[in-house]
């Protein structure tokens, strides 16, 4: 059932875990799996900005801590790899996500930095414009959705932004925090990924 997000102060729902979106990050996550090497993830924030044109921003802040040296090595070459490898890890994604939702998506672009810090940690922030998270559901009505697909959010975040002129209509599951510019959804473990029913004025 549909829930109308509730007003700035009401901030103690249940909340949510990415991309992880990965949870996610989903660069970030499958080049480490990939990998093969011991590793935890420390931090772990995840933001979709809608744009007006109906394409999403999504920008993933990820802090990965190697057990060991090798680990550390490792995972640090993975990271750096070149801009084009990286791309070709984003665009499987996205053709895998068009094969189980059935939806057109199109990764338009994609950008990582990677920076370290003592104690073997990694730090790798990344920003990709997707196109096809947004479907026009009616008369300046909009859904941003991942039908039937679950994140991780497990020690994570999700920041979900919208356009100055849009409002958010609907949303499943309750945020853990709702304003008037985002939903946030804040260590939830696995959930279902957000379903948002957005108005534009």
């Amino acid at each position: 059932m549909s829930e109308k997000p509730q007003k700035k102060g009401s901030t103690n729902f249940i909340i949510i875990a990415l991309i992880f979106i990965a949870g996610i990050s989903i660069i970030n996550i499958f080049m480490a799996k990939n990998a093969r090497v011991n590793f935890d993830i420390v931090g772990n924030d995840n933001y979709y900005y809608i744009k007006d044109n109906g394409n999403v921003v999504m920008l993933s802040k990820v802090v990965v801590q190697a057990q060991d040296e090798k680990s550390y090595n490792t995972l640090l070459a993975s990271y750096k790899k070149p801009d084009s490898e990286k791309r070709k890890v984003y665009e499987d994604f996205i053709a895998n996500l068009t094969k189980k939702t059935g939806r057109n998506f199109e990764l338009i672009s994609v950008q990582s930095t990677v920076t370290v810090s003592d104690g073997y940690k990694i730090n790798v922030v990344e920003r990709s414009e997707i196109k096809g998270f947004i479907q026009k559901i009616g008369n300046n009505q909009y859904e941003f959705s991942l039908s039937d697909q679950k994140i991780n959010l497990e020690n994570a975040t999700l920041y979900i932004y919208k356009p100055e002129n849009w409002e958010f209509t609907k949303v499943i599951p309750n945020p853990t925090e709702i304003t008037e510019k985002y939903l946030l959804w804040k260590n939830t473990g696995e959930i279902q990924f957000p379903d948002v029913i957005l108005e534009r004025k």
